[in-house]
């Protein structure tokens, strides 16, 4: 043995799943190649080669990954096709090869490929459990085994799809109304709240995920009371209030963190008019506010 050829499964891949895949689907496939290594030299005669997962032996041939050490949902097939053979054997597998002393096994052409699938279960999202998973080893001469080539998990995540809000209802106006001075005298000083929604236009996987809603920045905030948005230009000493579905007040600028809903459901959130000091004036006002929305 001169070296080891370690193959990576997963550079960096990420995998968009849900749970609902059915069974048996195909969510992924890939390859990796030689590094053009000289891996054995070799004695003449005849050789068993084997290609054998670490640990173990899966049904099928189809070996469960983990994430956190739990059953992700998925498994994995491997395949090696040896120096451009044209032979594509899957894991386990057995062979015999005949050589002449001092022939070489290279990895230049070298590919092995890996197919994923999804299995019964939950799905488990977050990075793949790292680590070798499947060897080629050869007879040794005089007795033994010798591991020549290594096949490991290196960065494989398994992601959950994006989510979105239905672009009609981030650009919708929301009217407030029309109110009298006299509306604004209660303990609030404020107008009553009226309801606008954000409909989520797509979300396959909300469960242990976070919305984050941020409207406008802190350069909106009103110069009286920084937790409004101010009018610029409209009604003298009136601002206004947005608050989410308990008409708890968010802040200019301040994300607010919601549990994700699924596709076609609102999030629902409020907005009014309150009073900064005690004149208040009269006019019209249109007052344009900026949201972003992450999924977390």
């Amino acid at each position: 043995m001169s070296n080891l050829a370690t193959y990576q499964i997963g550079q960096t891949t990420y995998v968009d799943v849900f749970n609902d895949i059915p069974a048996g689907t195909m969510v992924r496939q890939g390859s990796a190649a030689g590094e053009g290594k000289l891996l054995l030299t070799c004695a003449a005669g005849d050789a068993m080669f084997r290609g054998r997962w670490q640990n173990g032996n899966p049904p099928d041939g189809l070996l469960p990954l983990t994430v956190g050490g739990k059953p992700s949902g998925f498994g994995v097939r491997l395949f090696i096709e040896e120096g451009g053979s044209g032979v594509k054997r899957s894991f386990p597998h057995d062979f015999t090869r005949t050589f002449n002393q001092g022939d070489t096994v290279r990895s230049d052409q070298d590919m092995v490929s890996y197919e994923i699938y999804r299995m019964n279960g939950p799905v488990e999202f977050g990075n793949v459990d790292a680590g070798p998973i499947a060897q080629s080893n050869v007879d040794q001469f005089g007795g033994g085994l010798v591991v020549f080539r290594s096949m490991e998990i290196y960065s494989l995540i398994f992601r959950r799809p994006a989510c979105s809000i239905t672009p009609e209802t981030l650009t919708q106006d929301v009217h407030v109304g029309s109110v009298h001075l006299g509306d604004f005298d209660n303990p609030d000083r404020a107008t009553p709240w009226k309801e606008f929604r954000l409909t989520v236009q797509e979300c396959q996987e909300p469960v242990g995920m976070i919305a984050s809603f941020t409207f406008g920045t802190a350069a909106d905030a009103d110069s009286s009371v920084p937790d409004l948005f101010s009018l610029r230009g409209g009604p003298a000493n009136v601002a206004l209030e947005i608050g989410d579905n308990r008409k708890s007040t968010i802040k200019p600028g301040v994300p607010a963190r919601l549990n994700a809903l699924g596709t076609g459901e609102d999030f629902v959130f409020n907005v009014r008019m309150r009073g900064t000091n005690p004149s208040v004036g009269g006019g019209q006002f249109r007052r344009p506010v900026t949201v972003l929305v992450n999924f977390m």
